[in-house]
């Protein structure tokens, strides 16, 4: 894991803060993806890293191309 890894997962969990998410709640994968970007958080390839070290550290899980905020996660924020 790289430092840059745990700031990219940071600005993930921000996003999931932003719209108010709550535990066991989830949000569209592709939305979020789009909306790391799209607020300057990084690159794309920055997200896949960010999110692989979010469902690495149990705060996030991926089902159906959804992003399942766990309570750990949410503790993040």
């Amino acid at each position: 894991m790289l430092p840059a890894e745990v700031d990219y997962a940071s600005a993930l969990m921000a996003l999931f803060a932003a719209a108010g998410t709550r535990p066991g709640e989830s949000l569209p994968a592709g939305r979020i993806g789009h909306d790391f970007v799209e607020r300057n958080f990084g690159r794309a390839a920055d997200y896949e890293a960010a999110l692989a070290h979010a469902v690495e550290r149990g705060w996030v899980k991926i089902a159906l191309d959804r992003l399942r905020l766990t309570p750990a996660g949410f503790a993040e924020f």
